[in-house]
């Protein structure tokens, strides 16, 4: 999806949860095996092909894609090349081996990351439920701002996300409280902590000073050299 599409499936979701602001989780184990047995029942993923219950309109697997999406855009190709095709649609399904520029990385993958590749690291923290249109603007930026290295035949730092709402004991690790924020490391060292929403032009050039000798873009003219250790979080096994 496209940046305008992701906001309009993100937008949908906070729609929802709006609607449903007291929703409580459920704990209790024999309640929650009932709910989600009901559940099953009224929307089953998987049936026979030979089921009496298969509905017309199935998308294929059993059941109507309708029943959990108000929109759903599908692209469709006329095969031309196969005059005994029977269908004047096919399905394409599209991978353009397209390399995406941010990975999204979890607490048990923090140590491997970040202290066994040494190499330049850009961190960004986010959060969906706090400024959800600057974190969603600040991802986008980073992902343009690669493109841009990528297109000065650079090879650009790696970049990792770290969802704020799951992964809680990294954050609070890496001490961020607010949200989004970009860190710039290198060789285990934070060199700088960027709170401001700054552009994919800004931030190229923020990448090309920390790590590749460029000259201090003026968004950085106020800052003074500093170097902070990052933050180790081992992750404790537990033991059989």
């Amino acid at each position: 999806m496209n940046l305008e599409e992701r906001q309009e499936w993100r937008q949908k979701i906070r729609e929802v949860i709006s609607m449903h602001p007291n929703i409580q989780e459920e704990v209790d184990p024999v309640e929650k095996k009932e709910k989600m047995q009901k559940l099953l029942k009224d929307y089953p993923l998987v049936l026979e092909e030979d089921d009496p219950d298969w509905p017309e309109d199935a998308d294929g697997w059993g059941f109507n894609l309708g029943q959990f999406f108000d929109k759903i855009t599908i692209k469709n190709k006329k095969k031309v090349d196969d005059d005994n095709d029977d269908s004047d649609n096919e399905i394409v399904w599209q991978d353009d081996n397209y390399i995406r520029p941010i990975k999204d990385i979890k607490t048990a993958e923090w140590e491997e990351t970040v202290f066994k590749d040494i190499s330049p690291l850009v961190i960004i923290v986010h959060n969906r439920y706090k400024r959800p249109e600057e974190n969603e603007r600040i991802l986008y930026e980073v992902e343009k701002a690669v493109n841009i290295i990528w297109n000065c035949r650079l090879p650009s730092p790696r970049c990792v996300a770290i969802d704020a709402v799951v992964e809680t004991e990294l954050v609070a690790a890496l001490r961020v409280s607010s949200f989004p924020e970009i860190t710039f490391t290198k060789a285990g060292k934070i060199l700088f902590r960027e709170k401001a929403i700054r552009n994919a032009d800004e931030l190229s050039k923020m990448m090309a000073f920390f790590y590749y000798g460029a000259a201090k873009p003026s968004c950085l003219s106020s800052i003074t050299d500093f170097q902070e250790a990052i933050p180790s979080l081992p992750i404790n096994n537990p033991v059989s």
